[in-house]
C-alpha cells in the first residue's frame, strides 16, 4: 500500500469516528464550527491576514481568521480539528500550509478535512437525492452541492475529481471554467452585485443555512422567510431570494410547510468565539 494511500485510509477512519462520537450520519452534511463544539474544542473567529488558522494544543482551541470566505473558513476548521484529532501539537497553518502540504502531518489533516466535509456517502447522498450524476451536473448545480455541504466550489471540484474519483479531469477543468461570480450572476442575473450567494433547495435536509451579513440566498419560488433576519432580494430567473440582514436566527419554510429550516446569520467578518457568532446585535434586539 502506498503511503498516500495509507494517509486516505488514516484519516477517513478518524472522520468515521469523530462523526460517530457527535451522533452524525456519515450521509449528512455538518456544520464543521458546531461540530467542534460537540467535540468541546473551541473556536475562535480573528482579523489576521497573516495565517489561515491555528490550533493551541493546551487550550484545545481552534483560531481562524474572520477575514477569509465562509467555504475557506470551514474547511481551515476542519484542517485545525484534525491536528486536534491527531494529537499534532500546537500549529499555525498559513495558506501554502493548506495548499501545499510539506509534511505527511499536514497532508493528513488536509484529507481529514475534505473526508470530514465531503465524506463519499455524503457527497454521493446530495448528488443522488436530486437524481444529479456528478461527472454530468452542470455548474449550477454543482455550487448548489457544494452550498449544502458548506464549502467552495473549487474545493468540492477538486475533492470529486482527486479523492472520491467520481468526476473526470476533463470535467474537472469544464466546471472550474466557471467562476463562483459567473454561477451568482446566472442565478440572480448579470446586474446582481451579490458578494456571496447560497443555493437552497427542496433536497437541502436539516442543516442549518450559515449567512453573514449582507450574504444572498436563493430559494424555490414558493418558500418564505420566517423573521427579522432576511429581507428580501433581487429576482433571480427562477425562484426567489433573500439577503441576511442582521445578526439572528430566523426560518425559511417551503410553500407547502413540508420544509422548515434554520437560517443563522452573523455579522460580516465576525471576530470572537464562534458560539456567540449569531447573537443579535442590542440595537437589533
Amino acid at each position: 500500500m502506498s503511503s498516500s494511500m495509507a494517509l486516505a485510509r488514516e484519516a477517513l477512519r478518524a472522520v468515521l469516528a469523530v462523526r460517530r462520537k457527535a451522533g452524525i450520519s456519515k450521509t449528512n452534511p455538518v456544520c464543521v464550527f458546531d461540530l467542534a463544539q460537540q467535540l468541546d474544542v473551541e473556536v475562535m473567529f480573528t482579523h489576521g491576514n497573516s495565517f489561515e488558522g491555528l490550533y493551541a494544543r493546551e487550550s484545545s482551541t481552534i483560531v481562524v481568521s474572520a477575514l477569509r470566505p465562509p467555504g475557506r473558513q470551514a474547511y481551515t476548521c476542519a484542517h485545525e480539528l484534525a491536528h486536534w484529532k491527531f494529537d499534532h501539537g500546537t500549529r499555525v497553518d498559513e495558506l501554502d500550509t493548506l495548499t501545499n502540504p510539506n509534511s505527511p502531518e499536514e497532508r493528513l489533516a488536509n484529507l481529514f478535512a475534505g473526508y470530514l466535509l465531503m465524506p463519499p456517502w455524503a457527497v454521493k447522498e446530495a448528488y443522488g437525492r436530486r437524481s444529479w450524476n456528478p461527472d454530468a451536473a452542470d455548474p449550477v448545480q454543482t455550487y448548489t452541492i457544494a452550498c449544502q455541504l458548506g464549502v467552495g466550489y473549487e474545493t468540492l471540484i477538486q475533492q470529486l475529481r482527486c479523492s472520491l474519483g467520481l468526476i473526470t479531469e476533463r470535467r474537472a477543468q469544464q466546471l472550474l471554467r466557471h467562476s463562483p461570480k459567473s454561477i451568482r450572476m446566472d442565478v440572480l442575473g448579470e446586474h446582481s452585485s451579490a458578494q456571496h450567494l447560497v443555493v437552497v433547495d427542496s433536497h437541502w435536509g436539516k442543516v442549518p443555512i450559515d449567512l453573514r451579513v449582507g450574504d444572498t440566498v436563493a430559494l424555490p419560488e414558493t418558500w418564505e422567510a420566517v423573521g427579522s433576519v432576511l429581507t428580501d432580494g433581487p429576482h433571480p430567473k427562477n425562484g426567489r431570494a433573500f439577503i441576511a440582514a442582521a445578526p439572528g436566527i430566523g426560518q425559511i419554510v417551503s410553500g407547502d410547510g413540508v420544509n422548515a429550516l434554520f437560517v443563522r446569520v452573523s455579522r460580516k467578518e465576525y471576530e470572537g468565539r464562534c458560539k456567540y457568532r449569531h447573537l443579535e446585535e442590542p440595537d437589533d434586539v
